[in-house]
């Protein structure tokens, strides 16, 4: 039975790994250049290459999406809609408009959608159109460029709670995971990002007692994890 039970999970776990090993080989779909989508105030535009990685041809779909706790500016893109060769790569142009000057960063979001042409085919066939959804951020023309703005984080106890504040004109990027240290107490933010002037407040997981200092885990601008960053806990 044990020798039965065996095979039945090698033979799951096998044709698991060889859906995965297909899925990454055929469904790459349209790919941005960069897992990062910059607009600069100063010129109240920014630019990204977007590549069809299929062996079709399709229509690429380009959305921008405010996120719902950052709203009031408006990014358009140029060609919302184009059709992209196999291989072939497209820049895509955005137009930030702003009625008063920026003076904190904002963030959205941009996905980009490969439709594949109609198959008249008849026999069945499985279809899948990958979506490659990216941070859009958008940078005031006054402010400074700084890669380590987690740095600016305030954070304090609030009886079984822990409380982050963003101070800062930066929006932070951060794993959701917290460790408050020596008691190892931990909690999980909501999000992975703090726009500036927010703060955000998560359970902690058992009672702080004695607690000087809180480790997170920062990510880049680019969303790349960096080394884990310990702050001062204020009480």
């Amino acid at each position: 039975i044990m020798q039965c039970i065996r095979s039945n999970i090698f033979k799951t776990l096998f044709t698991v790994a060889l859906f995965s090993a297909n899925f990454a080989v055929h469904a790459e779909g349209m790919v941005p250049e960069t897992s990062l989508l910059i607009i600069d105030e100063a010129t109240h535009s920014g630019t990204i290459n977007v590549k069809n990685t299929d062996s079709h041809p399709s229509l690429l779909y380009t959305n921008v999406v405010d996120l719902p706790d950052d709203q009031g500016l408006k990014l358009i893109v140029t060609q919302p809609v184009v059709r992209l060769e196999p291989g072939q790569t497209q820049q895509l142009r955005f137009i930030l408009q702003s009625k008063q000057p920026l003076d904190v960063e904002h963030l959205k979001r941009v996905t980009f959608d490969g439709i594949p042409p109609k198959n008249d085919d008849k026999k069945i066939k499985i279809g899948i159109n990958i979506r490659q959804d990216i941070p859009v951020l958008i940078r005031p023309a006054t402010l400074g460029v700084v890669t380590d703005a987690w740095k600016y984080l305030k954070w304090s106890t609030i009886g079984s709670s822990v409380k982050v504040t963003n101070p800062s004109k930066y929006v932070v990027r951060l794993a959701q995971k917290v460790v408050l240290q020596p008691s190892g107490a931990n909690a999980t933010l909501s999000k992975t990002y703090l726009l500036p002037g927010e703060t955000m407040t998560a359970a902690l997981n058992k009672t702080s007692s004695g607690d000087s200092h809180v480790k997170f885990f920062p990510a880049s601008r680019y969303g790349i994890e960096v080394p884990s960053f310990t702050s001062e806990l204020n009480k």
